[in-house]
Formats: C-alpha cells, sequence, structure tokens
C-alpha cells in the first residue's frame, strides 16, 4: 500500500514539474512572438484583436468558438478586431505560433503584439480577461 502512494505522489510530482515547464516554455514563445508581430498585414493595428484559428471539420469551432466569438463581437463593437483565419490556409503561421488543435485564439494588443496564445476552446470570460490584461499593460506608463 505505501508503495503505492510514494509511486502516486511521484506520478504527481513529475507531472507537476512537466506542468511548469510547459507554462515557461510558453511564457518564453510569447515573449518571442511578441517582438515579431506574426499577424503584420492579417490583422490591422490600433485596437486589440483575437485572432481564432478554425478547420472546416472542427465540430467544437462551430458549436462553441464561433458562438463565442459572436458574442463578444456584439458586446465589445468595434473596440476589438475579430479575425477568423483557417488553420490549413496559414500553416506556416500555425506552426510559427505552436498551435496544436483549434479552435486556437491569439490577442494581440493595438499594436499587433500576441499577448495570449490559447490552445483550444476559451469562452468569453477569458478572452475578456485577456484582453483586460492587454489593455492595462498598453494603458499603463511602463508599457510603452
Amino acid at each position: 500500500m505505501l508503495e503505492r502512494l510514494l509511486i502516486l505522489v511521484a506520478l504527481t510530482a513529475v507531472l507537476g514539474v512537466i506542468w511548469v515547464l510547459l507554462r515557461q516554455h510558453q511564457a518564453r514563445r510569447l515573449a518571442v512572438l511578441a517582438s515579431q508581430r506574426p499577424f503584420a498585414g492579417l490583422v490591422p493595428i490600433g485596437c486589440p484583436a483575437i485572432v481564432a484559428f478554425t478547420l472546416p471539420t472542427c465540430a467544437e469551432c462551430r458549436a462553441r468558438q464561433t458562438p463565442a466569438l459572436e458574442r463578444l463581437r456584439q458586446q465589445l463593437g468595434t473596440t476589438v478586431q475579430i479575425t477568423t483565419l483557417s488553420a490549413d490556409a496559414h500553416a506556416t503561421l500555425v506552426e510559427r505560433l505552436g498551435i496544436m488543435t483549434v479552435p486556437a485564439t491569439a490577442i494581440l494588443d493595438p499594436e499587433g503584439a500576441v499577448r495570449a496564445l490559447n490552445q483550444g476552446f476559451a469562452d468569453e470570460t477569458r478572452l475578456l480577461r485577456q484582453l483586460d490584461a492587454v489593455s492595462t499593460a498598453h494603458l499603463s506608463p511602463s508599457a510603452g
């Protein structure tokens, strides 16, 4: 019984370390993407943006992500640019961003820098929180 408990504790610790390493990797990737502006020419600058990646065969995109984006579009109006891109048509960008699944969403600041990247479905609450963080960072004196 004690052996099983020790194995469970060890597995939990290993999974915890893997999770921390993945989060650190994602933070480093976002820092690099923020300086590269990968959406230049695809998404206009001047206001925050949400870019959603989808595929025609993606049921979750149609059933959950698209309706969530539409509700945000109605709520936020023209204060946020919401764009949907085909993952197939933008395969190089998808690879560059490290997107492994659709739906996926990227949050851009008003200058076009990637500030958040969501793998999988992101609900309105999460997207609004990420947009709020972008707006707060953009408005702070140290953000310039």
